[in-house]
């Protein structure tokens, strides 16, 4: 032939048996792509709610309640009835009491309790009420009145709520952070008083402070200011020229509270006594000598009971007015 060779196509097919090849490659190629392509097993409706909860948790550990407590309403919503629904009912209260929501935390936390209560986490739910509560007390803030002088009806209703949760939880594991509420609350409203006894020794009203101290002594003993109420209490009693229960209020301080920084302050009370049972000086209730002029009557250091408890209840109204200002 002349001219140029002709040229043969690069990707001839080879002949022979060689062309059984593609077809046996598509085959496996594709029974390859079909063993890959098989979808994902289905989660059960515990798996999602197990997800679905620990996906709110994530957030909710990074202190991120915004973000966890849709999610965890969700889980409410959605997963009813297995067991992160309680769980994710109990962390949505949680959020509202990290956001200072306390009445809100409140009536989720006893809903709770009223719709499991036999559920392994109901003493949890109890004590975060008791919780709430505590954390309304007023707190000790730069230029307001400290604590002790405002109003105590949230420590009154804490310190309830936390006797009964340490009633009828004596093992739960929160047993020793409720006792330690407990005595922060039992202080404050010992502290109260004293200060509303002292308040009435400023005004010459022993009578009434003597109210006052009995009152801390039998309603808030535990409260760590049982020697300092002793100690005022027999002093506003020689204020009151009762030596013979001063000396007794003396003598009960030093038994009970033999260690105590005012411990002594009593035994040399109790000396002097001894040693000038008359005591001819009245002392005032810081334990000071007066002026025996002021100890007449009429002149505000003897009085009457009857005196002493009208005034008081004009205290008392005199207080509320202003507490309702």
């Amino acid at each position: 032939m002349d001219g140029p060779r002709a040229l043969r196509p690069v990707f001839a097919m080879p002949r022979g048996p060689v062309r059984s090849f593609f077809p046996l490659t598509f085959l496996l190629a594709g029974l390859h792509l079909g063993c890959g392509a098989a979808a994902p097993a289905e989660l059960t409706y515990g798996e999602s709610a197990r997800r679905d909860y620990e996906r709110a948790m994530e957030a909710y550990s990074d202190s991120d309640c915004l973000t966890a407590q849709p999610l965890f309403q969700h889980v409410v919503r959605e997963y009813g009835y297995s067991r992160y629904a309680a769980l994710a009912e109990l962390r949505v209260a949680d959020c509202e009491l990290s956001q200072n929501h306390y009445t809100e935390a409140i009536r989720r936390y006893r809903s709770f309790v009223r719709a499991r209560p036999t559920h392994e986490r109901v003493d949890y739910a109890n004590f975060q009420i008791a919780l709430c509560y505590f954390r309304q007390i007023p707190a000790d803030i730069f230029l307001t009145p400290p604590p002790e002088e405002r109003d105590q009806n949230p420590t009154r209703s804490a310190l309830r709520v936390v006797r009964r949760f340490l009633r009828d939880y004596p093992r739960s594991e929160h047993h020793d952070e409720a006792q330690r509420i407990e005595r922060d609350c039992l202080r404050l409203l010992a502290r109260h008083e004293l200060y509303v006894a002292g308040f009435y020794l400023q005004r010459d009203r022993p009578l009434a402070a003597v109210g006052r101290l009995e009152y801390v002594l039998a309603e808030y003993p535990g409260s760590g200011l049982d020697p300092d109420a002793l100690l005022l209490l027999g002093r506003t009693r020689l204020h009151m020229r009762e030596r013979e229960v001063a000396r007794r209020t003396f003598d009960d301080l030093v038994a009970r509270f033999p260690d105590s920084p005012v411990a002594d302050q009593a035994r040399r009370y109790l000396t002097e006594l001894e040693a000038n049972p008359s005591m001819a000086e009245p002392l005032d209730a810081f334990g000071r000598p007066i002026d025996a002029d002021a100890a007449r009557p009429g002149r505000g250091a003897v009085r009457s009971r009857e005196d002493d408890e009208e005034e008081a209840a004009e205290e008392e109204e005199a207080e509320a007015a202003e507490r309702a200002d």
